[in-house]
């Protein structure tokens, strides 16, 4: 038997657990809530100014089992519906896709260069765990601010990738 638990106000940025606790968000989706729909509200925007040169960060925080990996990616299939997939595949889409157009659009002497690379982590019990490489567990990475005033993982593989 299914019970909810969860309710959110309509029209208004508050969640209720239970029937005590309510709390105000800057947006919360129901249980209709699609992929296309988190990725349009959280994400879309990020992304259009990773393209313009601005950094970005994802970041998806909850209990054991309550959606972050089906959330952030689709879950456990391979192949699934454009209209399952989560944040992680759309965005790699609108960023090479996004590369693509500003490259057919804009004509740059010595053309245009792009630099893409990823990191992919979990933070689990105050630990960072490298998801590129699940064979080096017990790996111990510490998060830093770097000279810039960003902050990042010293010594976790970053990945290149090409369009």
């Amino acid at each position: 038997m299914c019970r909810i638990c969860t309710t959110v106000t309509p029209g208004e940025p508050h969640v209720i657990l239970g029937t005590d606790k309510a709390f105000t968000f800057d947006y919360v989706f129901d249980i209709n809530a699609a992929q296309p729909d988190v990725y349009v509200k959280c994400v879309e925007k990020l992304v259009e100014g990773a393209l313009k040169g601005y950094n970005a960060t994802v970041l998806a925080y909850g209990q054991t089992g309550s959606g972050k990996t089906y959330t952030m990616g689709t879950g456990f299939e391979r192949e699934t519906s454009e209209n399952l997939e989560g944040i992680i595949p759309r965005a790699v889409r609108h960023i090479f896709s996004g590369i693509e157009n500003m490259t057919n659009e804009l004509s740059v002497p010595g053309g245009l260069q792009f630099s893409v690379a990823a990191q992919f982590m979990e933070l689990y019990n105050e630990e960072i765990i490298d998801l590129l490489d699940p064979y080096h567990k017990g790996k111990v990475f510490k998060i830093h601010e770097d000279p810039a005033g960003g902050i990042s993982v010293a010594a976790l593989p970053t990945l290149p990738l090409c369009p």
